[in-house]
């Protein structure tokens, strides 16, 4: 068993800060808190924080970087392990310690995605659920485009392996969702294709889906059933995905949707809200000031009471600093504002054992100093009480849980 504490940090909890404070950890476990600093020691059972804030381990909902990580290039093709450990230590290095990785399945040559690439992806991350503690606790956010029916029974095998059920339904028809504008989508995919040879090879080929999916009436309705179904034998969180309507919110709570992924307009926002369900915003959209989709940006989403959750989206490190983002800019206070990265999406899946520095709940904690533009920077980064991830002078202790790839 392991005892210490960190004191001299500005404690954010979950409903005040407290300057010069401590923590300390017994076990995995935060034991106490306290509103003063403790006398420091030459031993190591106490850390002087040097006035940095601590907070909560991020725990993010949806991050698509997994699949950069395989195809840093176009069909680059690195072994699973060796990215899925690489991302594990960007992800410690930006404080996250619940990651929820978004895998795509569908048929889909032109964005490097396939069903049985995501499902070696999923298996893997099963395995490694079943393994040793890793750094991060590792887990799936499936993807189901509406399109790709095919891939229906992958996914719900692989949800029924991995410990948190959790789905999102996806359509990323261009015209609507997020891509309602198609000018937009036009230019981003050559963006795409330039970067990463994927994206539409042309614009004909964009205005082809356009009319065969208008055309089809059937398809969203069996995709809808399919997850009712499922729903019923092995209940899931459902997160809606680039709501443009209120219809389609309703449409997707009827199925049992509890979160909202990035809605693209007011309208589906305020719907999302009325039926209780949780609003989740990416952290780039916030540091950048708004959509590079060229839809709504999440502080006009916040400033308008629809925004839960910061998510990272595809960037890791924006999160924390998106929270104290919107704390500088005077939209939130630093406690709200660092919930949306830690308790609430904690409560949003289920997790009642993290998320806030409380007592009782485990040592997933994170220290933070912002730079002289107000950007926070991870010191150090505590899973269960153990040290995963230092930098500077707080790179004495040797790290203690197995990265990834580390099997």
């Amino acid at each position: 068993m392991t005892t210490f504490a960190i004191t001299n940090a500005v404690l954010v909890l979950p409903d005040r800060v407290v300057d010069r404070g401590t923590l300390r950890v017994h076990d995995g476990i935060i034991v106490e808190i306290a509103d003063h600093p403790i006398p420091v020691h030459t031993t190591s059972d106490v850390l002087d924080a040097q006035g940095a804030y601590l907070v909560p381990g991020a725990i993010d909902l949806h991050n698509d970087s997994l699949e950069f990580e395989v195809n840093p290039r176009p069909g680059a093709n690195l072994p699973l392990p060796f990215a899925l450990a690489a991302m594990e230590r960007r992800l410690v290095g930006a404080g996250v310690t619940t990651e929820f990785h978004a895998v795509a399945f569908m048929e889909r040559a032109s964005a490097l995605r396939s069903v049985e690439g995501a499902r070696l992806r999923t298996r893997y991350i099963a395995k490694l659920a079943k393994g040793p503690a890793c750094s991060v606790e590792h887990h799936v956010l499936h993807r189901i485009d509406v399109w790709h029916p095919e891939a229906l029974d992958a996914v719900f095998d692989s949800v029924s392996e991995l410990g948190v059920h959790y789905i999102s339904l996806n359509d990323h028809t261009p015209g609507q969702g997020q891509y309602r504008n198609v000018d937009k989508l036009i230019e981003l995919s050559g963006q795409m294709r330039a970067m990463r040879g994927a994206g539409f090879s042309n614009e004909q080929e964009l205005l082809e889906r356009m009319r065969t999916h208008a055309a089809d009436t059937e398809m969203v309705p069996y995709v809808y059933s399919r997850v009712r179904e499922a729903q019923e034998r092995m209940p899931m969180v459902i997160a809606t995905h680039d709501d443009d309507s209120p219809e389609k919110v309703d449409a997707q709570w009827e199925l049992g949707a509890t979160v909202a992924e990035f809605p693209v307009t007011f309208e589906a926002a305020r719907r999302a809200r009325d039926r209780g369900m949780r609003i989740v915003v990416g952290a780039p959209n916030i540091l950048r000031g708004g959509s590079q989709s060229g839809n709504l940006a999440a502080s006009e989403l916040l400033e308008s009471g629809l925004a839960d959750i910061i998510c990272a989206d595809y960037h890791a490190p924006s999160l924390f600093a998106a929270a104290f983002k919107f704390a500088q800019d005077g939209l939130l206070d630093l406690p709200s504002a660092v919930r949306m990265v830690t308790l609430n999406p904690a409560s949003a899946l289920g997790f009642s054992d993290r998320g806030a520095l409380q007592t009782g709940l485990s040592a997933d904690v994170v220290l933070l100093r912002p730079d002289g533009w107000g950007f926070p920077h991870v010191l150090a980064t505590y899973r269960r009480g153990h040290l995963v991830f230092a930098f500077g002078p707080f790179a004495e202790e040797p790290v203690a849980l197995a990265a990834a790839g580390e099997r």
